[in-house]
């Protein structure tokens, strides 16, 4: 049903490389033990549809959320092209852009469109998810509430700084991200704030959708083979 990321269970047999193969099959931490070229047989999986919906905004910027995100996406983008998933990425920002990917080298692009953003004015656009059938992934903070195609199986994953659920412990001044020079929060906002938080994150209460929160202190790839496996 989701992405696997060690693929124990698809593992056949470990075999000698054969003069005029794909080079890339090359298996080179068992090549690197026996000594000589060694390619791991799999079998085949039958494929699905994955869509990563990358969320970001200004709010992205706020200490480490953004660099978080990114290595999320990157862990996941890898894993559907290796287990040969029909991949697409949908960057939503002001605008949204989509990528339909077949291979590692058009990660590429993503990445790059990624970099060319200015994020530190741009508030997150409404969207629709028109594809259907999909394992829809969406990586974002969810400080805001998003329409999403329920026929789809959706998994939130949602990357938050500690300090934007519990800033009662940390608000003795006002807060400022240095990266964007922005106020996050201040005494005179925070019941306000708190209440909106709370009202947001219930509302995706109502949907029967997988979510899972990922902090950047925490071992992201154990987080996200809670739910995907």
């Amino acid at each position: 049903m989701f992405i696997n990321f060690d693929n124990s269970d698809d593992f056949k047999e470990l075999r000698e490389y054969i003069e005029g193969e794909d080079i890339r099959k090359i298996h080179w931490f068992s090549t690197a033990k026996k000594n000589k070229p060694m390619v791991i047989e799999r079998e085949n999986r039958k494929s699905q549809n994955v869509l990563l919906v990358i969320l970001l905004d200004k709010n992205s910027l706020f200490l480490d959320k953004l660099n978080t995100m990114l290595k999320i996406y990157f862990i996941l983008a890898n894993s559907a092209i290796y287990q040969k998933q029909n991949l697409e990425i949908l960057v939503v920002t002001d605008i949204t852009k989509l990528f339909k990917i077949s291979n590692l080298f058009e990660l590429d692009e993503v990445e790059k469109y990624i970099e060319s953003l200015n994020l530190k004015k741009v508030t997150l656009s409404n969207f629709d998810i028109t594809q259907k059938n999909y394992l829809a992934i969406f990586i974002g903070d969810f400080f805001y509430k998003i329409k999403f195609n329920l026929s789809n199986k959706n998994i939130f994953i949602f990357v938050r700084e500690q300090v934007e659920e519990n800033p009662k412990k940390y608000l003795k001044n006002t807060l400022k991200d240095i990266s964007s020079n922005s106020t996050f929060l201040s005494k005179l906002n925070l019941k306000f704030y708190l209440s909106k938080l709370k009202d947001n994150d219930s509302y995706y209460n109502n949907f029967k959708v997988i979510r899972q929160k990922i902090y950047p202190k925490d071992n992201i790839v154990f987080k996200l083979k809670e739910v995907l496996e």
